[in-house]
Order: C-alpha cells, then sequence, then structure tokens
C-alpha cells in the first residue's frame, strides 16, 4: 500500500514519525509524498497548546476529505493528540480508522494494513474535544499517576527513515518527564522520565554518522536530567565523550 503521513509538532514528535515510516517500509508498504495518491493516510499530531490542538485537528479534517477525493482507503491519527483524546477523536470524526498514541508506535505497520487487528484502546475519560462549533476547548487534565503512561522509546535497531536534509539528524536521548508543573501536559502525553542506555545512542549515532550525516541533535524533553532515572551520575558527560569518537561527525548539538 502507498503510506503518506503529515508530522507536526516538535522534533520529538519527528523522531516517532521517522520510526513510523522506517516501520512501514520495513513492513513492504510504498511511501509517497503526494496525499492525494495514498492509500493510507498517517497524521502524527501534537497537542501541547491550543494552536498545537487546532492544526492537528484541521490537517486530520483535510486528510478525511481525501477519503471522499483521493485514493485514501484508511486514516490513521497518532501523536500525542491521540494519545490525550484517542475516545474522542474516534467518535467525532468518524473518517478516522485507527488512533495510536506516544506509547503505540510499533503498531503502526498493523493499523496501516489490519488482519484482525483490534486498534489500540484504553479506557479515557475527558471532556468532550470539539465545541459544536468545532473549535477545540482545554480539557481537565487527569492525574498521571492514575491512569497507564506511555513507557515505549525506540533503539538503535528500530527502523527508521530520516525526514531531516542528510546532513543532519535528530537522536532521542529520553523520553518523558517526572516534573509535575501545573501548567504542562507533558507527563500526561509521554509518560515518566525513561533515558535510553548510552551504547543504544552511540551504536545509532554511528550508524548516522556512516550515512553521512554529519550533525548530531540530541533531544528529549529534558535532555539534562539524561541518565538520572537510571541512577548514573555525568551520565550526559559520559556519552558526550563517547559521541566524540564518532569518526565522519562534525557537530553534537543538545536541544
Amino acid at each position: 500500500m502507498k503510506v503518506g503521513m503529515i508530522s507536526l509538532g516538535c522534533p520529538k514528535n519527528l523522531v516517532d514519525s521517522e520510526v513510523m515510516l522506517g516501520l512501514a517500509q520495513k513492513s513492504g508498504h510504498q511511501l509517497t509524498r503526494d496525499a492525494a495518491d495514498a492509500d493510507v493516510l498517517i497524521v502524527n499530531t501534537c497537542a501541547f497548546i491550543d494552536k498545537a490542538k487546532q492544526e492537528s485537528i484541521d490537517t486530520i479534517l483535510e486528510m478525511a476529505e481525501l477519503k471522499k477525493t483521493g485514493k485514501c482507503l484508511r486514516l490513521v491519527v497518532t501523536g500525542c493528540l491521540a494519545e490525550r483524546y484517542r475516545d474522542e477523536l474516534r467518535e467525532q470524526i468518524p473518517e478516522i480508522d485507527a488512533v495510536l498514541g506516544t506509547g503505540d508506535v510499533p503498531e503502526i505497520a498493523a493499523a496501516i494494513a489490519p488482519t484482525g487487528h483490534r486498534d489500540s484502546e484504553t479506557q479515557r475519560s475527558f471532556v468532550p474535544l470539539l465545541r459544536s462549533n468545532g473549535e477545540p476547548i482545554e480539557s481537565r487534565t487527569p492525574n498521571p499517576e492514575s491512569r497507564q503512561l506511555p513507557t515505549y522509546i525506540y533503539d538503535a535497531d528500530t527502523p527508521r527513515l530520516l525526514a531531516t536534509p542528510r546532513h543532519y539528524a535528530y537522536i532521542k536521548i529520553a523520553e518523558g518527564c517526572d516534573y509535575k508543573c501545573a501548567f504542562c501536559i507533558i507527563p500526561t502525553l509521554r509518560g515518566h522520565y525513561r533515558s535510553r542506555p548510552s551504547d543504544s545512542i552511540v551504536r545509532e549515532a554511528r550508524a548516522l554518522a556512516s550515512r553521512g550525516v554529519k550533525e548530531l541533535l540530541l533531544i528529549s524533553q529534558d535532555t539534562s536530567f539524561y541518565g538520572n532515572d537510571r541512577g548514573e551520575r555525568r551520565a550526559m558527560a559520559r556519552l558526550r565523550r563517547q559521541l566524540h569518537t564518532i569518526h565522519g561527525r562534525e557537530w553534537i548539538r543538545m536541544l
């Protein structure tokens, strides 16, 4: 099947999109940049602020129209908006065929071409996603401790298709956040902070450098916290020293 993807939001979300594209390609699907030519459309959404939610909703609705006017047979919604509002999205936008949250990335191949597959569902309790005029409203954020949180994070062996220019690439060194800031929804959308093992990061960086990537951008919700959740003191300093030994790379940036 021809698969098209629209990736919204931050670089961390872009890495998730690249992983999903890699998994789709590994499963034998063809990728296309032309949404009107796609058999399956994936919208990887953002839900951090109201404008991001509105952009995500508008994009989903725009892609839903292609089920009427284009070749699209399936519409898959993924990412942060899907993690936060999966039940509401399915109810209020019936053109959506599958909803995958931030912890459901490995299920993308099954969502593209289901074979007796049941879309990932988790019990949620949110106020309605949209007002009667179609505008998004702010929901009361559920207590992250009272619900199942995402735990997935990719590793160096996970298929990934880069969507950035060939000279740079993002490396997600950790996922989630353990802070409980009243204004922030990230712990609910992304789960508890979890660092990748340094050897996995270094193996991924070496593979990227061997493909011509010159600039490595290390990203996470809180990059400076890297390794603390694993009880590793000065983990970031050690990781940087390991990355500096990689032949071919010229820049290491921390975002």
